[in-house]
């Protein structure tokens, strides 16, 4: 009998899914996934039709929010029109799309190179540094994460990249500016910023002559929402320009207002080499990616073949959803809007880390903020650490992850002791306040493991 798509319950959907598909991250064996029906504005509908608060805009990439018609229809009339082409074509929306990004991206950058994932657009990033500078060295931080293919999966560093290991040669990480918890032991601004310090310190250790580039999340994301000190950024700049080392920003997750800026490296003032994005810059509406670059980078190529490629690259489906996502975000102020809502999220956040012991800090920028959760203030130690400790049984943190996607609200855990608050940039005060509500609910499974 031939298989339908159409009228299958909830519990259907849930055995084929067990049955035929292999869910990214997971132990496989007794998984009981919530069946997503449908999805509009800030909230995602269950086979029930429970609704559920999206604070976390998925995996931090719904930043326009679920059915946005000026997306739906943008898609579809290209679609009807031309809805693919091989990369050696010119195309309207390719064309269109990358002048937009040449507008929006930090000072001089002008050239990008389209791809489908963040994953895929590090990789370029890490092509890129090797063969415009004729070095093979990348230095990338411990507490960061960039994707799951091998190049990606090398630059990053949690218990996740242990099945990808050995990976690709000359990978070589350094410590982050973590001011929660200093690798140096000391407090901002009086450690004088060892922390960019210490990037030319392993480079200077790695070989100068060797390093051809440097890249991390310009504000940590999936391992900790970890916002680096006022003064790094721009030490890190000087250090990359005093050695040639192309300095690379992943903005996969930061970039496209989540931090109040139309890239989280405006915030520092500062013009990297290379950003990487994804995510938001289609809303997530299309798989879309990008790999953009200052002028000198490119013109490395100009000679010299650019060594490198995806089947979909610029894909005209993918280019048509980022031109309407940037002409949404500018029509609708979502870059300022981000600023304001995350300024009113971060003064509830704090409010809860007043309340309940178990917050240890609060962090972020714009609507991309942290709850860190620890058993004690005073030691910090936290209440989960995946970053070297893997899958374990469930944490309080999970507990409440779990509890709070019962009272209708959908968080990401990352992979640390840090609860990530990422709303789409449409997100009202008013859910704002329902989720801070909810947290402030299920904070006391956390709090009781305060002082064991």
């Amino acid at each position: 009998m031939e298989t339908s798509s159409k009228h299958l319950d909830a519990e259907t959907i849930r055995q084929w899914e067990r049955e035929y598909v292999l869910y990214p991250w997971q132990v496989q064996k007794g998984l009981n996934p919530t069946v997503a029906a449908s999805a509009k504005g800030n909230y995602f509908y269950d086979m029930a039709g429970k609704k559920y608060l999206d604070f976390t805009s998925q995996f931090v990439f719904s930043n326009l929010g679920h059915g946005d018609e000026r997306m739906a229809k943008a898609i579809a009339e290209q679609a009807g029109k031309m809805e693919t082409m091989s990369s050696p074509f010119a195309t309207e929306p390719k064309a269109v799309l990358a002048k937009m990004l040449a507008e929006i991206t930090p000072g001089d950058i002008k050239y990008s190179y389209f791809s489908t994932s963040g994953a895929e657009a590090n990789e370029g990033a890490l092509k890129l540094a090797r063969m415009a500078t004729g070095k093979e060295k990348i230095i990338a931080r411990y507490r960061s994460y960039h994707g799951s293919t091998m190049g990606a999966m090398a630059l990053s560093s949690d218990y996740r990249n242990w099945a990808c290991e050995p990976s690709i040669p000359s990978v070589i990480h350094c410590l982050d500016p973590y001011c929660y918890r200093c690798p140096f032991g000391a407090t901002y601004p009086a450690c004088d910023l060892q922390c960019a310090k210490h990037v030319e310190d392993v480079i200077r250790f790695e070989g100068e002559k060797r390093v051809a580039g440097f890249i991390a999340e310009t504000i940590v994301g999936a391992n900790g929402i970890i916002v680096p000190p006022d003064g790094y950024w721009q030490k890190v700049r000087e250090i990359c320009d005093k050695y040639g080392v192309l300095m690379m920003v992943d903005e996969v997750m930061t970039g496209f207002g989540r931090c109040g800026a139309w890239f989280a490296i405006d915030l520092y003032g500062v013009v990297p080499d290379v950003i990487s994005m994804a995510k938001g810059i289609s809303g997530g509406y299309v798989p879309l990616g990008a790999t953009s670059m200052r002028p000198w980078v490119a013109e490395k190529f100009q000679e010299n073949q650019w060594v490198h490629g995806h089947t979909y690259s610029g894909h005209t489906l993918a280019m048509a959803s980022g031109i309407a996502a940037i002409e949404i975000y500018r029509a609708d102020g979502l870059i300022q809007r981000s600023a304001e809502m995350g300024a009113y999220l971060m003064e509830r956040a704090l409010e809860l880390q007043e309340k309940h012991p178990s917050v240890g800090d609060v962090r972020g920028k714009g609507l991309f903020v942290g709850l860190e959760l620890v058993k004690n203030r005073k030691t910090r130690e936290p209440i989960h650490e995946a970053l070297w400790e893997g899958p374990r049984a469930a944490t309080a943190k999970m507990k409440m992850l779990g509890k709070m996607l019962e009272e209708g609200l959908y968080c990401l855990p990352g992979q640390t002791s840090v609860i990530m608050l990422a709303p789409p940039l449409t997100v009202t005060r008013d859910e704002i306040d329902f989720a801070v509500d909810v947290l402030d609910r299920t904070l006391p499974i956390a709090d009781a493991e305060v002082g064991q």
